[in-house]
């Protein structure tokens, strides 16, 4: 059987974006992008047993060996240089050695196809048959989904705008027949990219923002659409296949705040059936077949919504590569062995110094938390790299002016109930916080 080695970049749309396009206004958050860096681990549930797990930093033996008591098996390599490369892929081209860790692998599995992406096949003679780059980029824009929706529904709550007059225009409309809405950066990824103008005078900072950037040459691209009271955000996860071919994965309710991901559960049979009623599904297929002829196959996340008044929204955004909704699928699959499913989060913590990973699983055994439990269920930590990501070294501590250090657990919490889910958060973040953490959400 051939094995794989699992590798990626989760901030794929910023190694897609186009350079010498306009950005709208934001904060560089350095911490933040170190965390997304380290969240390659969470790609474990897609190895199977003789699979390789290629990480940009070390995980915790103790993690691994807690992930090997649950069933996922894999063998774990850590990029060999000290500084974490952003895109991945282009460090391993780049090396002018072949390392022979990874070309003991027969293919390459990709959580998303990024430039280098192909070089690194090239060189380590990979069995491996991936989408063109240009195509990948194409698909993933928002602009491009935004004119799907329009071909295959007729109509599209966004629009394309091309310039900072046209954005003034076109928003002083929208605000004056909808009130406020949305700017969206054709790649911009959850809690980054977009923002909400409810004024004409945030319009016009907006666009002045934009003009002058486009005074020192930068093209303008961006999708506007109205802001919608959203009952339910939902996504569906499919595989085109090589002959083009529609496999269906599944579907996942997702929790978002402030247009950031903040998690998602498998969708009950129910609700999947209403869709489908809803002629849902085959909409999906039109989008299927229309990614395959515009050049892509591969893994797919569609985001969809239903609002308030009850309106289906089919294409929201499509990520043509493989997602958060990918990865809870994998684990719900596992876990359903045991008749469980879980629901799939993580906790933004601080924390003034690295802390014994081990020694925590522990407590959280001890304290009944740590999945399984005596009833079956608890909290499934899924990564330890994202925790200590922002921890300079070992035995360094926060600095003078008292600042922690920021860290992300991911987790599923496989509960019963709402009720015991929340119950066993609130003593996963009272665990953490009577160690001297802090636990932000």
């Amino acid at each position: 059987m051939a094995r794989a080695l699992v590798a990626g970049i989760y901030d794929a749309e910023s190694h897609w974006r186009d350079e010498k396009l306009a950005l709208l206004p934001a904060v560089r958050d350095k911490e933040r992008e170190r965390i997304v860096m380290a969240m390659d681990e969470l790609m474990f549930p897609f190895c199977g047993s003789g699979d390789g797990l290629l990480t940009r930093f070390a995980m915790e033996d103790a993690h691994k060996a807690y992930l090997t008591s649950l069933g996922f098996s894999f063998e774990h390599l850590v990029w060999k240089e000290p500084e974490a490369a952003p895109n991945l892929f282009e460090a391993m081209a780049s090396d002018p050695q072949r390392d022979e860790q990874y070309g003991a692998f027969d293919i390459l599995s990709p959580f998303s196809v990024v430039p280098y992406t192909h070089e690194v096949i090239a060189k380590y003679e990979y069995e491996t048959e991936l989408p063109a780059i240009d195509k990948v980029k194409r698909v993933n824009s928002k602009i491009y989904s935004t004119q799907l929706t329009c071909k295959l529904l007729g109509k599209s709550f966004g629009q394309p705008v091309y310039s900072a007059e046209k954005l003034l225009i076109l928003g002083h409309s929208l605000l004056a027949e909808h009130g406020p809405f949305l700017i969206k950066d054709p790649f911009g990824v959850s809690g980054k990219g977009n923002m909400l103008l409810k004024s004409q005078p945030s319009l016009e900072r907006v666009a002045s923002y934009i003009r002058k950037q486009e005074g020192e040459g930068k093209g303008t691209a961006f999708v506007i659409e109205p802001f919608m009271e959203v009952e339910c955000d939902f996504s569906c996860q499919f595989n085109i296949m090589r002959n083009g071919s529609f496999h269906l994965l599944g579907l996942q309710k997702m929790l978002n705040k402030q247009f950031a991901y903040l998690g998602s559960e498998s969708m009950e049979e129910e609700e999947c059936r209403e869709l489908e009623r809803a002629g849902y599904f085959d909409v999906m297929i039109q989008a299927a077949n229309a990614l395959f002829k515009d050049g892509y196959f591969g893994p797919v996340c569609i985001d969809s919504m239903v609002l308030k008044d009850g309106t289906l929204v089919p294409i929201v955004e499509i990520n043509a590569r493989k997602s958060m909704g990918f990865i809870n699928q994998r684990l719900d699959e596992t876990l359903q062995t045991n008749g469980k499913k879980g629901f799939f989060t993580y906790g933004s913590v601080g924390f003034g110094e690295r802390f014994d990973y081990e020694w925590w699983l522990d407590e959280l055994k001890k304290h009944d938390i740590l999945y399984p439990n005596r009833k079956g269920n608890g909290i499934f930590p899924l990564s330890s790299a994202t925790l200590f990501a922002g921890v300079p070294g070992p035995g360094k501590s926060s600095s003078a002016s008292g600042n922690l250090f920021k860290g992300r657990l991911y987790m599923t919490i496989i509960a019963d109930h709402l009720q015991e889910r929340e119950r066993y958060l609130e003593q996963m973040r009272f665990s953490f916080e009577s160690k001297g953490g802090k636990w932000y959400s």
